[in-house]
């Protein structure tokens, strides 16, 4: 009687577990981009990114400051951008901004994978100069 008791309960955790996997599974999974077939882009492309970036970054008062950042997010399945973050700075509170930036920019185009759009982690370099 024990032995069936156990085997019930191991058998109701499996089956609980396995339901609550399955409704997570397919809404929830945030691709890399190389693991996609159409990687999220800027509406009109990644120039004129770059263009709306340089546009409203306001650059430290730091003179011949020159490096290169990355930033790392979600583009989500509606466009917009989550979980906004620096993986790599160059200081001097450009990480910050560039996130500010980023946080403001208009909605990307999604990514998609097997014709259906899917959430997408994106990692972005960003060169930043001043004069």
């Amino acid at each position: 009687m024990k032995m069936i008791l156990f085997f019930s309960i191991v058998l109701l955790c499996f089956q609980t577990s396995k339901a609550q996997e399955s409704m997570t599974t397919t809404e929830d999974i945030i691709f890399e981009t190389k693991d996609i077939d159409v990687i999220p882009d800027f509406p009109g492309g990644l120039d004129v990114f770059y263009t709306y970036f340089d546009k409203n970054f306001k650059k430290p008062d730091v003179p011949q400051l020159i490096g290169k950042l990355f930033i790392s997010f979600i583009v989500e399945k509606d466009g917009s951008i989550t979980d906004v973050a620096t993986v790599k700075d160059i200081g001097f509170g450009t990480g910050t901004e560039a996130t500010r930036v980023l946080q403001s920019s208009p909605k990307w185009i999604p990514g998609r994978k097997a014709g259906k759009v899917v959430r997408v982690k994106y990692i972005l370099p960003i060169g930043i100069h001043t004069d």
